[in-house]
């Protein structure tokens, strides 16, 4: 090599004949791989920033409403939405956490501080309803100790699709999870409160799901249900459900137990949720195509979060959210499904058996 020839320059002119001696096919191949790998790099530096931006505006809608003691209970904390909640909610110094977990192993390493610090983790078997009656006990004692501040549950946890028969209740999975869990912690939650005299206001939010507009509920369907037979839309229907449950007890639940509920939307989020839509040996492969194309975990727990941390949590009720963008009044624009929405209340309130549950609160 002669000495005024460097090695940068000798490697770019052996690139340079390589490239030279390529065929079209060739060329058309490099440039096209070349150009793949510098727009996943530009799309993932954008995701780096959504995320950042995410987390930002999360924390400070936290610190605007914290206050000097804050509470706030999330089910569903292992993975996804809800451990980027858990983990950045535990940043700040004045929040505490109870955690609603299924997995307790994991949880232990995901949490290692556990109860010595501000984060408590509670064992919670959703497709269990006397887990969830026991688990309600908890949060109960939870929110109305400590000082004043904010008090948030988070009804996160959601399945689509998951594996497994009936549960012991002979309920769907699907549907005890994403519906009949959150309907029963929410109501024996406010019988609590109410009987307690608690006057600390919460707020509350539902998880939900734009899928819901697939839906077919109806009244043949809750019968179906019932039997343990469910639709091909089993996700979509129990989320709508959720949502008219939501529009004829909003009202109630914020005027006599001073718990302000609203309902949210994620988003499509690159989370876990549809692994079971997918062969398991599959699964790890769409990891590349889901974080090009769905939000981060971190923008879906902004868009869930927001419903509950906004100035306006506690002027309004019943509001269905995507972050901070209202998408709908479910008590005024559902009105026209009132009495179906109440059938369905009924029909939730005999599956859970809510009314012998809550008896001994009401004595």
């Amino acid at each position: 090599m002669p000495p005024d020839v460097g090695v940068g320059q000798l490697s770019t002119a052996v690139a340079t004949a390589a490239f030279a001696g390529l065929g079209l096919i060739g060329k058309a191949c490099v440039v096209a791989g070349a150009t793949a790998v510098g727009g996943c790099c530009v799309l993932t530096v954008r995701r780096f920033a959504r995320v950042a931006v995410a987390r930002g505006r999360l924390h400070q809608l936290l610190a605007e409403c914290a206050g000097e003691d804050a509470r706030i209970v999330i089910t569903g904390a292992t993975n996804g939405i809800g451990l980027e909640l858990a983990n950045q909610f535990r940043r700040h110094p004045a929040v505490s956490l109870l955690l609603g977990c299924r997995d307790m192993k994991l949880a232990a390493k995901l949490f290692p501080e556990g109860v010595e610090g501000h984060v408590r983790v509670v064992h919670l078997e959703l497709l269990d309803l006397d887990s969830v009656q026991s688990f309600t006990d908890e949060v109960h004692d939870f929110l109305r100790a400590g000082e004043p501040g904010l008090r948030l549950l988070v009804n996160n946890a959601g399945v689509m699709r998951p594996p497994g028969g009936l549960t012991a209740s002979r309920l769907d999975p699907t549907w005890q999870t994403n519906f009949f869990s959150p309907f029963l912690l929410t109501e024996l939650l406010a019988r609590r409160r109410t009987t307690d005299r608690v006057k600390l206001p919460m707020r509350i939010v539902q998880v939900s799901s734009r899928l819901e507009r697939r839906s077919e509920l109806s009244e043949e369907l809750l019968e179906r249900v019932s039997r343990g037979e469910v639709g091909e839309h089993a996700y979509a229907d129990s989320k709508r459900a959720l949502m008219l449950w939501t529009s004829v007890r909003a009202q109630s639940l914020a005027f006599r137990g001073a718990a302000y509920t609203h309902c949210a939307t994620p988003g499509m989020v690159d989370s876990q949720l549809g692994r079971h839509s997918v062969h398991p040996l599959l699964w790890p492969f769409t990891k590349p195509l889901r974080m090009l194309l769905l939000r981060s975990p971190a923008e879906g727990a902004l868009a869930v979060a927001a419903a509950g941390l906004r100035p306006k949590a506690m002027e309004t009720f019943g509001r269905y959210l995507d972050g901070e963008t209202e998408l709908e009044d479910l008590v005024l624009e559902r009105m026209g499904e009132k009495q179906f929405a109440n059938k369905v209340l009924k029909w939730a309130t005999t599956a859970t058996m809510l009314e012998q549950r809550a008896d001994g609160y009401d004595r």
